[in-house]
């Protein structure tokens, strides 16, 4: 027994005096939001609701240092509005790292609708206006998995596999109360080597519960330019179920922004988006035009989004403009 506390006190004691080297930063924003928003029904006059004041805040927790091996670990974790939300544990070498957490890298997310179209304010999806499929629909890398990421000069390539993977979550967006399943996603992107350039294509497959045999098939692509004071890109996406209980039918989205810097405060955008759905004849259409502007220190943003034949439903529509402050520290 007195062995086994020593061994441990020992154990305790490298662990510690290793992570008192380790330098460590605190980061976070906290952000503040008002909403108003209104919907109207075929045949049926608009309705308005109240402006809403919203906010969120972050903390983030990072440290990293040198391995006596030549590798570089760097570990980390963080809470918004008061609850733990990611951690991660990376080791790197050269152009390569492997990781254990969740959300350690957004995978198919980076190559995602709003990954492409920049939106200066917030996406269609963040906002819940309309029905578009936002951050790669489902994807795996917000529960715990294993990733792997491997760097070239003119492309990334990530990979991340989830043993289980928590269907109620709301990045599920086919979820209803699920039990965990597995899964995985797969990415590429980057500049090919051309600047201004970002190209990218990911897919995802999740497992919905690992009972049902109902499977979430993503993918998604996009392509982003920037040149001058003018960027551009456009992003696709398209989801499917599989599996002999399915009543879901495939879903593909696609946007398209463009966004002039008028100044190095000040930036203005227009997007475009539409969802089309498999055998729904009407598709819906998506709107916003954006604007941003840096005081340095705290930022404001504007945005107006609208949304006509919400659910394949003509004469359903949905609008909502936004006023958001974010504050960094």
């Amino acid at each position: 027994m007195k062995k086994l506390l020593l061994g441990s006190a020992l154990a305790a004691s490298v662990l510690l005096a290793g992570s008192s080297y380790a330098e460590t930063k605190v980061s976070g924003y906290l952000e503040t939001s008002i909403t108003s928003t209104e919907s109207k029904t075929a045949g049926v006059s608009g309705v308005s609701t109240p402006s809403n004041i919203g906010h969120e805040t972050s903390i983030d927790l990072k440290t990293s240092k040198e391995l006596d091996n030549g590798f570089t670990m760097s570990a980390g974790f963080g809470m918004q509005d008061g609850v733990q939300a990611d951690q991660y544990l990376k080791l790197s070498i050269a152009n390569t790292t492997v990781a254990v957490g969740a959300d350690v890298t957004g995978v198919a997310d980076n190559v995602s609708l709003e990954d492409f179209t920049g939106h200066i304010n917030q996406s269609f999806h963040d906002t819940g206006i309309g029905e578009i499929t936002g951050a790669g629909s489902i994807s795996v890398h917000g529960g715990t998995a294993v990733y792997v990421i491997q760097k070239t000069d003119m492309l990334t390539f990530e990979g991340a596999y989830a043993p289980t993977r928590n269907g109620t979550q709301a990045s599920a967006a086919t979820a209803t109360s699920q039990l965990p399943g597995s899964g995985y996603d797969l990415a590429v992107h980057g500049n090919l080597g051309v600047e201004g350039l970002k190209v990218g294509y990911g897919i995802v497959e999740a497992s919905q519960d690992g009972t049902s045999g109902l499977t979430d098939d993503v993918k998604t692509y996009g392509i982003k330019y920037s040149m001058g004071a003018f960027t551009a890109g456009y992003g696709n996406t398209t989801t499917e179920i599989s599996g002999a209980n399915n009543t879901k039918p495939s879903k593909e989205s696609s946007s398209l922004g463009v966004i002039y810097q008028v100044s190095d405060a000040l930036s203005l955008g227009v997007y475009t988006g539409l969802v089309e759905v498999q055998d729904q004849v009407t598709d819906e259409e998506l709107m916003s035009v954006q604007a941003g502007y840096d005081f340095g220190g705290m930022g404001i943003t504007l945005g107006y989004y609208e949304a006509t034949d919400v659910g394949g439903v003509r004469g359903t529509d949905e609008s909502l403009f936004e006023v958001r402050t974010v504050t960094k520290f």
